[in-house]
């Protein structure tokens, strides 16, 4: 079983960078693992921030940091039950049948998309 930190209004999920370059940690092993990447991240600042943008200008009017009472720590099965994935009907390219795909699939994993098949 996996812990995943997760931010209670918007429901995503907390990605702490990794040492490794480019590499990002979601799950953890146990939740006392997962309490103490939240506290490290909030002590560090690394919490992030929500953007609000000017909608005269288009440019970034100010960030409202996090704090970690924003966010919240559950492990997968109970996370997947409070929000649950979001199912859309899409086409396969090939076939012209239709099928019920997650929102999030990425193009490369989506048999609707062109890169799916030039791969």
């Amino acid at each position: 079983m996996s812990y995943v930190i997760y931010n209670k209004n918007t429901g995503e999920i907390l990605r702490a960078k990794a040492q490794s370059v480019g590499m990002y940690i979601k799950n953890y092993k146990t939740e006392s693992a997962a309490k103490a990447a939240l506290t490290r991240l909030d002590k560090k600042g690394k919490l992030g921030g929500l953007t609000v943008m000017n909608p005269d200008s288009l440019l970034v009017d100010h960030v409202t940091p996090y704090i970690k009472d924003n966010f919240a720590i559950a492990d997968g099965d109970t996370y997947r039950e409070i929000f649950p994935v979001k199912m859309v009907e899409r086409v396969n390219l090939m076939s012209g049948k239709t099928y019920m795909e997650a929102e999030d699939t990425p193009r490369s994993c989506s048999p609707a998309s062109e890169l799916y098949w030039s791969m």
